[in-house]
């Protein structure tokens, strides 16, 4: 039966009372009944020394369990305190992907230091190879260690060979295998599924499936690797280089944390942030990251006061335009902002090619019209009811083609923005929430008054 684990966060305040009189022994059997990925959601809650004492009393299991998942900068924390004693056994234990990405932040020093305390050759071999490729890429992620299958074998044979060779804490490398010829060259993919079905005389040759179209070279951006992953549903992808031989394997797992990484990225663009915003403490460095892209929102906005002020003339003659100016300028806004999210997350995932953009673009201009057609009719018509015995007819009317206009433009600026933004050079998703809000709310606002000047003329 598995272990029944307690909630970290009803324990708290016991530990950290156990943790303030030192009575550790009690402590260890508390942690003992506490999972480690529940310690990582709670991290943050501890501080610097109460987060050294949890790690040095947690077992050894547990300990690489919740190093493996901490943030970056909690494990290189971890390891500035840590005894060589301490840090060996987990350097020792992690993968070298891992490893490779912890070093990746730390300074060539500090490197340097940490290899010199593993021991195992093969482990310092991986880690120099991933550490050659720059950070969010295949190389950088893929593991570079794997089973070497020849075409010759049979079923029988190959799964002899995974039992005499697979470790402990390796088994998702054995989901997905390939098969590779005398010199290292990728000719197909084999799943264990596949061995344990075929009949045990078959060869090999006969039962891979082919693998042309997965092939990532280790340069692809972590991005490009997760949109092939998601495009053909795959549960590992094999890293060739220049000649096709198989240097590494990328996993499922190893692509879920990109995608949660790329997606966490992404919706801080949106609003013109960054995702280290997250964790960050320096309401200084915040401020730094946020503030170039709301400068766009502040000359946006003295456009729209140069507007309004142009239109002047019409507002002293119909106060009444001005009531209802925010509303029809926010829901452009949100519809544009919609179909914006909309566009860069099919930008993301890949869904969007040259030949289909034109038919989005035209389809989040129908969905716009649409609609600013009803939210026009319901808008007219609450504005009659409050205006119609001073204003007559005309003035609904205004506000109605208002509310229209602004959302059909909105929704297909929405559309128009990040594939614009993405042909010049610029990551849609940093720039699109800033801007295509104010774009939207400048357009609103010029339509709304300039129709109410040609319509309103009259009065």
């Amino acid at each position: 039966m598995a272990k029944q684990f307690q909630s970290i966060a009803l324990l708290l305040p016991e530990i950290k009372e156990l943790l303030e009189q030192k009575d550790y022994t009690l402590l260890k059997q508390v942690m003992r009944d506490c999972n480690p990925i529940e310690f990582a959601d709670c991290w943050r809650k501890f501080t610097e020394e109460e987060r050294l004492q949890i790690f040095r009393l947690m077992p050894a299991t547990a300990a690489l369990k919740l190093f493996e998942i901490l943030e970056i900068e909690d494990q290189r924390a971890l390891l500035g305190k840590l005894s060589e004693e301490n840090v060996t056994p987990i350097l020792e234990s992690m993968p070298s992907p891992e490893l490779a990405k912890l070093f990746h932040k730390m300074s060539p020093r500090v490197v340097k230091k940490m290899t010199g305390l593993i021991k195992r050759q093969e482990a310092l071999a991986h880690i120099d190879l991933l550490m050659k490729f720059p950070q969010k890429t295949a190389g950088s992620l893929m593991h570079p260690e794997f089973v070497k299958l020849s075409p010759r074998q049979t079923g029988k044979q190959a799964l002899l060979l995974l039992q005499a060779i697979a470790r402990p804490n390796e088994r998702e490398h054995l989901y997905s295998l390939f098969v590779t010829d005398d010199q290292g060259r990728v000719l197909g993919g084999i799943t264990l599924q596949d061995l344990l079905s075929a009949p045990e005389d078959e060869k090999l040759s006969e039962i891979m499936t082919s693998v042309e179209g997965i092939k990532v070279k280790p340069e692809t951006d972590q991005e490009e690797v997760a949109k092939l992953f998601s495009k053909y549903n795959l549960n590992a992808a094999p890293v060739v280089d220049n000649e096709g031989k198989l240097i590494g394997v990328l996993t499922v797992k190893d692509i879920i944390s990109v995608v949660r990484q790329e997606d966490t990225e992404d919706i801080a663009k949106m609003v013109g942030s960054r995702a280290v915003d997250l964790r960050e403490q320096s309401v200084f460095k915040i401020v730094r990251f946020r503030m170039p892209w709301l400068v766009v929102t502040v000359f946006g906005g003295l456009l729209i006061s140069v507007i309004i002020r142009f239109f002047q003339p019409t507002l002293a003659k119909v106060i009444a335009l001005a009531s209802f100016s925010p509303l029809i300028a926010g829901m452009g806004g949100n519809v544009g902002s919609q179909s914006a999210m909309i566009m860069v997350r099919s930008l993301a995932l890949g869904q969007i090619n040259g030949n289909q953009r034109l038919r989005v673009i035209f389809r989040e201009m129908r969905v716009g019209l649409v609609l600013g057609v009803i939210y026009g009719v319901l808008l007219g018509g609450v504005a009659y009811l409050i205006y119609g015995s001073q204003y007559d007819l005309h003035f609904a009317f205004v506000v109605a083609a208002g509310m229209c206009t602004s959302m059909t433009v909105a929704a297909t600026m929405g559309a128009i923005g990040p594939l614009f933004l993405e042909r010049v050079g610029v990551d849609p998703a940093t720039a699109t929430g800033p801007l295509i809000t104010t774009t939207t709310d400048i357009i609103s606002n010029f339509t709304y008054f300039a129709l109410a000047t040609l319509l309103l003329m009259n009065f």
